[in-house]
């Protein structure tokens, strides 16, 4: 039932569109209702960014300076003593 409400309503917003490319438009939204966000090139290519979150990982983040044995990880990991991890530019391993 969502499903088919989504695709009438995927439908209606490209009336406007031209036939040959209602379904590239419709997987675009698709797409971006999935919270994945599309950015055009210079050069003329795309770049795909997911731009939803998982609340899972959000929370790891969150706790992992509250944990000793992380914050003992985290400091071999940016001293280079430990390679089994590596940490993002956020800080989190």
């Amino acid at each position: 039932m969502v499903a088919d409400a989504f695709s009438r309503l995927s439908m209606a917003s490209v009336v406007h569109v031209e036939d040959g490319k209602k379904d590239l438009v419709c997987d675009a939204h698709r797409l971006a209702w999935l919270g994945v966000h599309l950015d055009e090139c210079n050069e003329g290519g795309m770049i795909v960014q997911n731009g939803s979150k998982s609340s899972l990982v959000s929370n790891v983040k969150a706790k992992q300076d509250l944990d000793p044995i992380m914050v003992y990880l985290k400091k071999l990991v940016s001293k280079n003593d430990i390679e089994a991890f590596s940490q993002w530019g956020d800080g989190a391993l």
